[in-house]
């Protein structure tokens, strides 16, 4: 019996005896290299019904808040707040495994086609072709930090975790699980091939030029903790996205006399996205006054005051729940700061502050401590004032860690560090933190609970899968 690829994004499920006989629509009949550039987009800028963000180490919650922020958000929620190992049921969604599956159908397509693309010059249709191997690649790599262990060469060659999915089908299609060697070979494989044959110019957030294409390559060999590797794509990235106008907000400009900071809503107007691919709101912050009253992900306490000084700007991002000022106002104990609606999507593509943070890691852990030194530097001056900008760690590997945790807590962006640093001597101080409660019980992160279990309703049409 032929069993078939789960790719629940694509089609509703009117009946599982058709449910993946219809190519998804707007994919089928594409002709002109202007329809495959449209088709570059995806299904969506969006990933949808995600639960990795509540797996990260900065949330907390009391016997008060639990009930009105982790319970209300679902079964799957407070199953990954938990780090359990079974978090869906067997009817339930999972962005983890369905968003990149969505995207994969209509990029396969254009790799597949585009060449054959009428009104094009050959090199415009290697472009095209290029940004979408390299979108590919990029969306498997991400189903591999979702559902693979945290890169290692000693298991690397002998454990399954996802399929390669490079073929546009729906039906018939037959796509077994893959060792995370054969994942990653493939994934870089790739972007090493690609990337030199992007287009130079940027041409909007939701398509890869030259200089998101290098920060790509670059962050899985980072992901994978090749640091040495990936050092050379990251400078040639940051000297292109430098060159193309990418710049850091200057957070103390647009800091206002009430502790409050706008950012842009506008995406195509921001300056720090190379390639916006976002989940859901920011620590589902508040949308009203009454909801935000009740159903808010407070940031720990301990993060808070452990990881920031007065003068970080970025404390204009949580507001306290008691007092309604920013932290960057007040910045009190015992006020339960929860993320305000500055800065709302998590972006889980490329963006600039975390093309500094690499590149900066990287620059240290080789030692080139100048380098690693004043770019941690030029990044934190446009989060707070001069003097407290040059007052770095003296190890500047964990500083550059520090960093990430400063500008991302509160994103979920971290539970990927939290992986790639599992093992690394000097950050297991961190663990420390990777602690939740319900108000009753405390949950602590094991090494076993660092990726997902395929969905159950992968496996219910891919027994093969349930290893």
């Amino acid at each position: 019996m032929k069993r078939y690829l789960v790719i629940l994004s694509l089609v509703v499920l009117a009946s599982c005896s058709k449910w993946l006989d219809v190519k998804p629509r707007g994919y089928d009949i594409p002709g002109t290299i202007e329809q495959y550039e449209g088709l570059l987009f995806g299904t969506d800028a969006f990933f949808m019904d995600e639960v990795f963000e509540y797996m990260s180490f900065e949330f907390t919650s009391s016997a008060e808040d639990y009930p009105n922020t982790y319970t209300s958000m679902g079964r799957a929620v407070c199953n990954a707040y938990k780090w359990q190992k079974d978090i869906f049921l067997p009817d339930e969604n999972c962005g983890e495994w369905n968003t990149p599956c969505a995207f994969l159908y209509p990029l396969n397509v254009v790799v597949a086609e585009v060449m054959g693309a009428a009104g094009a010059s050959e090199q415009k249709k290697a472009e095209i072709l290029s940004e979408a191997r390299v979108l590919r690649a990029w969306h498997i790599f991400l189903m591999a930090q979702f559902f693979a262990p945290p890169y290692d060469e000693a298991i690397a060659g002998t454990t399954r975790c996802i399929p390669l999915i490079t073929e546009a089908k729906t039906v018939g299609a037959e796509f077994p699980l893959r060792t995370m060697k054969e994942v990653y070979d493939f994934v870089l494989g790739e972007m090493k091939a690609s990337v030199p044959q992007l287009p130079q110019e940027k041409e909007h957030h939701l398509r890869v030029f030259k200089a998101t294409g290098y920060a790509m390559l670059g962050k899985v060999l980072w992901m994978m903790g090749k640091y040495s590797e990936a050092e050379p794509y990251l400078e040639t990235a940051f000297a292109a996205a430098k060159a193309q106008g990418a710049v850091l907000l200057d957070y103390n400009t647009l800091m206002q006399s009430d502790g409050n900071i706008d950012l842009p809503t506008d995406q195509t107007a921001n300056p720090e996205y190379l390639y916006l691919l976002a989940t859901m709101a920011r620590l589902m912050p508040a949308v009203n006054t009454s909801y935000y009253a009740k159903a808010v992900f407070p940031i720990k306490e301990e993060v808070l005051f452990d990881f920031y000084t007065k003068g970080d700007t970025r404390l204009a991002t949580w507001t306290g729940i008691k007092s309604r000022k920013t932290a960057y106002a007040s910045f009190k104990k015992g006020d339960k700061y929860a993320a305000n609606i500055s800065g709302m999507l998590t972006n889980i593509g490329i963006g600039v502050p975390d093309l500094y943070l690499m590149y900066a890691e990287c620059l240290a852990r080789a030692g080139k401590n100048t380098e690693a030194a004043a770019l941690l530097t030029e990044l934190r001056s446009h989060r707070m004032g001069a003097a407290d900008a040059a007052a770095l760690d003296a190890d500047l590997v964990v500083a550059a860690v520090k960093e990430r945790v400063r500008e991302y807590a509160g994103y979920g962006n971290l539970w990927f560090d939290m992986r790639r640093l599992w093992k690394d001597d000097a950050f297991q101080f961190l663990k420390a933190y990777y602690t939740h409660t319900d108000g009753t019980d405390t949950y602590s992160l094991t090494q076993d609970r660092l990726f997902l279990e395929i969905p159950p309703v992968v496996k219910s049409w891919h027994p093969e899968y349930d290893n």
